[in-house]
């Protein structure tokens, strides 16, 4: 019997074929200060700056995706806000959003029936309740009402994580305290988030705050270099930075290719699991180089992940698109791997039989024609093998869509945080995508949106236990087997190339010995004797450049350095940790991998299959 089909079966039914493309999504967060600090002029005039904000960030939007539709997938803009739908500034804005044609999303610091209570009055209560009514999803996040001030933390970072510009009603000044909303404004500027100063004087002007428009240094605090007007042009700047691919033109080209990319039934090169299977490393399977059984491992895998972390804590987390998205980087990138290692090992090998097969010409002279034959077909085939490898980049495919699987796995974890989010793209110093694999990837955690449910004390401790069950322990666990099994291969090539050199030896010595001593054997097997000692050593090298072209003893290394760090981070999860301490974790976990992933990346982008 068939298995039912899922959401994302049908989804994927009925768009195009190729990679799901970016949805234009842009999304916008409040933080602001409290009714009690709101004088009656300040209400009127601020709901009109936040208007005239809106309108003006929703227009910019809607022409950028009007010039570069072929960017994004079909359909109208989504336009998202992200509030905790406090009395005040949040309020206001949401209520402004919501009629202005937004999505609404609240993120509430403790649970809806205690922020209710704490609101200052019945007014304030029924504009919440209305705004909930609005709301497409709510957060609720396990904040103490009688110690606020790291639920307030908690709320601004869940509100930095899931917007691209944040609105910020404040008075301009340097944090006062934990919590605020200085505080909140600071962190969104170490992140690269924009940010939209509203102030309530009505002498000053709202301006943009932008890390990106000072990418000289780090700016951890308000500076007029990283300022901007609230004015269409600068707006402009700010959504194409934030919003567009990278402006190189070989970034596009990479793009575009991803785009048509095509996943192909077989997996036709199978030089290198034949090579894992001669040493006794791991069993052909020819059912594991379909993509069929890729595909269905994936979906199994994910689906563990979605009953034993998001289904278990009743959160609805909106991870169907990051699910296809990563299920394409990753069996690209294992297609293309394979296709890879297998080109190396076809060349490496078929150069060293060239060489016997010239050797060979001593012994059947009279096959002369035919083996030069042979030796022309093999290096016809050798250079036919290197072309086609780097005319169609299967070394910067491998590279690119590894990287990219591995930027968007750990989403998966940091949306259903709910606090949690990727180091923002580009450098330290100007947070905008240098690489197509940066924008990409943003573009996917962008049209996600904010996770729904209730996330309470006992739910975070047990959450993050889930979490080292279903994303660390496992990648933990790859690691362990990837180095164990690398390591096993590079010893055993290690020890074959021994053998061949030691047959050499052998061969050497004895022919010494027989010219030495006038033996009859060295005239009748001599010609054997040249195979062996200039054929040997030729496939002893090929299978040397094997290991050295694929670093199988750095791999191994890495690999297991990699699981002891994440191990130590799969121990923390188990202790009964807060929500923020599971963010701080799984962002951490992020970190390591995509570091180990780069410092991986940095020691193969040089190794193309190249013959020169």
């Amino acid at each position: 019997m068939n298995a039912p089909m899922t959401e994302l079966d049908r989804a994927a039914a009925i768009r195009p074929p190729g990679p799901p493309a970016i949805p234009f999504v842009l999304s916008v967060g409040v933080t602001g200060h409290r009714a009690e600090v709101l004088a009656e002029g300040d209400v009127d005039r601020l709901r009109e700056r936040v208007r005239e904000t809106l309108l003006l960030l929703a227009d910019s939007g809607q022409a950028l995706l009007e010039r570069e539709r072929d960017c994004f997938a079909p359909g109208p803009p989504t336009l998202r806000f992200v509030s905790p739908i406090a009395d005040g500034a949040d309020q206001i804005a949401a209520e402004l959003a919501v009629e202005l044609g937004w999505e609404l999303q609240a993120i509430l610091p403790f649970s809806r029936e205690v922020y209710r209570a704490s609101l200052a009055n019945d007014a304030a209560r029924e504009r919440f309740d209305a705004l909930a009514a609005h709301a497409c999803c709510l957060l609720e996040l396990p904040g103490d009402p009688d110690d606020s001030l790291d639920a307030y933390i908690m709320t601004g970072r869940a509100t930095v994580s899931h917007c691209d510009v944040l609105i910020a009603v404040w008075d301009g000044k340097p944090p006062r305290g934990r919590g605020g909303t200085g505080e909140v404004v600071q962190l969104a500027l170490t992140r690269g988030t924009a940010i939209i100063h509203v102030p309530l004087e009505p002498e000053q002007e709202a301006r943009v705050l932008w890390a990106a428009f000072d990418p000289t240094v780090v700016t951890i605090a308000d500076d007029p270099g990283v300022a901007r007007p609230l004015d269409r042009h600068d707006v402009d700047a700010l959504l194409t930075g934030l919003l567009m691919p990278p402006i190189d033109e070989r970034e596009q080209n990479f793009l575009k290719g991803f785009a048509r990319e095509r996943l192909r039934q077989y997996r036709t090169r199978i030089e290198y699991p034949l090579l894992l299977a001669a040493t006794g490393v791991k069993r052909f399977k020819p059912r594991n180089y379909t993509d069929k059984y890729c595909a269905a491992q994936i979906r199994e895998e994910w689906q563990r992940y979605r009953v034993g972390c998001a289904d278990a804590h009743n959160i609805m987390a909106p991870i169907d698109l990051l699910e296809e998205a990563y299920s394409w980087a990753d069996r690209l990138a294992t297609h293309f791997a394979q296709t890879y290692r297998s080109g190396h090992i076809f060349n490496f090998v078929l150069g060293s039989v060239a060489v016997c097969l010239g050797l060979s010409a001593f012994m059947m002279p009279h096959l002369k024609l035919e083996e030069a034959l042979f030796e022309m077909l093999i290096t016809i085939a050798i250079i036919l093998n290197a072309h086609i490898g780097t005319k169609q980049e299967w070394h910067r495919r491998w590279l690119d869509y590894r990287q990219l699987a591995e930027r968007l796995r750990p989403m998966r974890t940091l949306k259903l945080l709910g606090i949690a989010a990727p180091d923002p793209p580009g450098t330290d110093t100007n947070p905008i995508p240098n690489r197509w694999i940066e924008w990409y990837a943003g573009g996917i955690w962008r049209g996600m949106g904010c996770p729904s449910g209730k996330i309470d004390r006992d739910c975070a401790a047990r959450l993050g236990r889930a979490i080292a069950d279903h994303e660390v322990e496992p990648q933990v666990s790859y690691h362990e087997r990837h180095a164990e099994q690398i390591e096993k291969l590079d010893h055993r090539l290690e020890k074959v190339s021994m053998i061949l050199f030691v047959a050499t030896l052998v061969a050497s010595v004895a022919t010494i010995i027989a010219y030495g001593f006038n033996l009859p054997y060295v005239n009748v097997y001599g010609n054997w004797f040249t195979l062996v000692s200039a054929g040997f050593p030729a496939l002893a090298t090929a299978i040397f450049g094997i290991r050295f072209q694929a670093d199988f003893g750095g791999d191994a290394v890495r690999s297991m350095a990699t699981s002891n760090t994440l191990g130590q981070i799969d121990e923390e999860l188990r202790k009964n940790v807060t929500l923020s301490r599971a963010a701080d974790l799984a962002e951490q976990a992020g970190r390591i991998m995509l570091s180990d992933l780069d410092e991986w990346q940095l020691v193969n982008q040089q190794r193309d299959l190249s013959v020169g």
